[in-house]
């Protein structure tokens, strides 16, 4: 059910000459995913697209009735006598039928009415007094009842270069779960000051700041986790490894507070900066060393020239038994930051006796923050910010 609302919201969000080929393509999607599709099937197709193209993009809390009754009509239309009784069974299997990344696409706002999740929301305001802009923005998602929450801070990724307009897919779910869950921007490194360590001047920040603000927020600051993807975890990464160490102790807000997190979700993260632009990795499609490619943009200069640098900015450098609990999870398929970056951080954690789980994902590529994933990296904040 709410994957296939998800595909015709989004159908709906497009601009009008592109809404009738992608509708179209409704049907084909199901039959693709499966290899057949059944009457019901189709059925339950016509009826979603007849009441979603009634409600031009709103999301209506009894949306599902809606479609039931739709269904209803279209067959007493038709004069049939299709048993429909069991119409969860269709809306199930046709939910199972649809591409993830359908869902990865949408924003989080969308998702979490679908799901019914209540939350209390203070969206798109600075955690650096006197800094307006976008780079200095956060958001802070809790549930709408209770307080001393623990609190999820989640990195985004995009290659340090880019910063994604939705909210992650999972934020609903974890606030069910009881967690608060806060986005943090950074700047990026094509942005004014954005050459490496910015990012880790903003994020010990916001850190600090929502340490100091904990009570206000309802949240419970000795209860903190990171999770980020890609870039993303490459940055939750290195401030899980590095909160020990005073050359990274850097950024602005009350150094009464520690950077101290109890624990770190990296899904995918490069560690070693300097290997990632000078190894040669078959089947590799991320540009990293030549003079434009982002990780050159993030360290002012290709990485070759700039070990220092690279090293400064790897999580692999500060990997010490004083690491909070660490969860990593790589695809073996990935050809943007290749599996190996993890498999030996990962390994170097255990050396040290660090307390890390990896978990390798054998048919898996880069994309990685959906479906079973969720819960996996959710389970392991249960397990690390609630006991």
């Amino acid at each position: 059910m709410v994957l296939l609302s998800l595909l015709t919201t989004l159908v709906l969000a497009l601009p009008a000459e592109a809404q009738n080929s992608t509708s179209s393509a409704l049907g084909s999607t199901v039959n693709n995913a499966s290899g057949n599709s059944s009457g019901l099937d189709a059925l339950l197709d016509r009826a979603a697209g007849s009441v979603f193209s009634k409600l031009k993009g709103k999301v209506p809390d009894n949306l599902q009735e809606k479609i039931k009754k739709e269904i209803d009509r279209q067959v007493s239309k038709q004069g049939g006598n299709l048993n429909i009784g069991n119409t969860q069974a269709l809306l199930d299997k046709v939910n199972a039928r649809l591409p993830e990344s359908i869902k990865d696409r949408l924003p989080a706002q969308v998702l979490t009415r679908l799901n019914g999740v209540k939350m209390k929301r203070l969206e798109n305001f600075s955690y650096e007094p006197g800094k307006l802009d976008l780079a200095h923005q956060m958001s802070l998602y809790t549930p709408e009842s209770g307080s001393n929450f623990p609190l999820i801070i989640y990195v985004h990724g995009g290659g340090w270069t880019n910063r994604p307009a939705a909210r992650p897919t999972w934020l609903g779910a974890a606030v069910k779960r009881g967690f608060a869950v806060a986005t943090v921007n950074y700047r990026l490194a094509q942005e004014p000051g954005g050459i490496f360590p910015a990012q880790m001047e903003d994020l010990n920040t916001a850190l600090r700041y929502i340490k100091a603000n904990a009570s206000k927020f309802s949240i419970d600051g000795g209860r903190i986790g990171l999770w980020g993807t890609s870039a993303g975890g490459h940055l939750v990464a290195l401030m899980g490894a590095s909160a020990k160490v005073g050359s990274l102790d850097i950024g602005s807000g009350d150094k009464t507070y520690s950077r101290d997190v109890k624990a770190v979700c990296d899904f995918c993260g490069p560690t070693d900066l300097y290997a990632l632009a000078t190894e040669t990795i078959p089947g590799q499609a991320w540009d990293t060393s030549s003079p434009m490619a982002s990780l050159s943009l993030l360290l002012g200069g290709q990485a070759a020239n700039k070990k220092s640098l690279a090293d400064q900015a790897s999580p692999m450098s500060y990997v010490s038994g004083l690491c909070p609990n660490i969860l990593i999870v790589h695809g073996r398929k990935d050809n943007i930051v290749p599996f190996s970056q993890s498999e030996k951080f990962a390994a170097a954690l255990a050396q040290r006796q660090a307390p890390v789980q990896f978990v390798p994902l054998d048919s898996a590529g880069h994309d990685i923050e959906k479906g079973a994933n969720i819960d996996l990296a959710l389970n392991f904040f249960d397990r690390t910010l609630k006991n």
